[in-house]
């Protein structure tokens, strides 16, 4: 045999086993063809492929939530200094139904965190940092629980434990 013949031979085995020690190759490890090597190599390259696509997704997802809760941060900061500079209680463009909504006991509520479900459908971004904050509290794919099933689950609550 030619002397390149054997060293592209040599390299190749040496690429072989590099390969065989990144792949997981399970309890049959010992008996490997090169083809069955190459078909796990490409099998685990496609999953570690959807494992990134699927985190990709999750930043882009937990992105969209934080530009949210930022603005949302943002709002209330300017609806406290209104109320502040105008010694009010309540803002002047809510009604007495919207601030029943938004009175919620947070000590009595972590026993609801495993009710919540987080929808990842439907998901998208227009690419629009402003945005607005709609009535839902949705940013373009997001939306946040509603508090009305809180207050409704609180009362629910309060009344089983009256006929106590």
């Amino acid at each position: 045999m030619d002397q390149n013949a054997l060293k592209r031979r040599a390299h190749l085995r040496l690429c072989l086993e590099r390969l065989k020690s990144l792949v997981p190759l399970g309890p049959d490890a010992n008996r490997h063809t090169t083809l069955s090597l190459l078909m796990k190599a490409k099998e685990h390259i496609k999953r570690l492929e959807e494992s990134d696509r699927r985190a990709q997704h999750t930043l882009e997802q937990l992105q969209r939530e934080r530009r949210h809760l930022r603005r949302r941060l943002e709002q209330l900061g300017v609806e406290r200094t209104r109320m502040d500079s105008t010694g009010s209680t309540r803002s002047s463009d809510k009604s007495d139904s919207d601030q029943e909504d938004l009175d919620v006991d947070v000590e009595g509520t972590d026993y609801l965190l495993g009710d919540l479900e987080w929808s990842t459908s439907s998901v998208s971004d227009s690419g629009d940092e402003r945005g607005s904050l709609q009535s839902s509290c949705s940013d373009e794919g997001y939306s946040s629980a509603s508090l009305q099933r809180l207050q409704d689950t609180q009362e629910t609550a309060k009344q089983l434990a009256c006929g106590l």
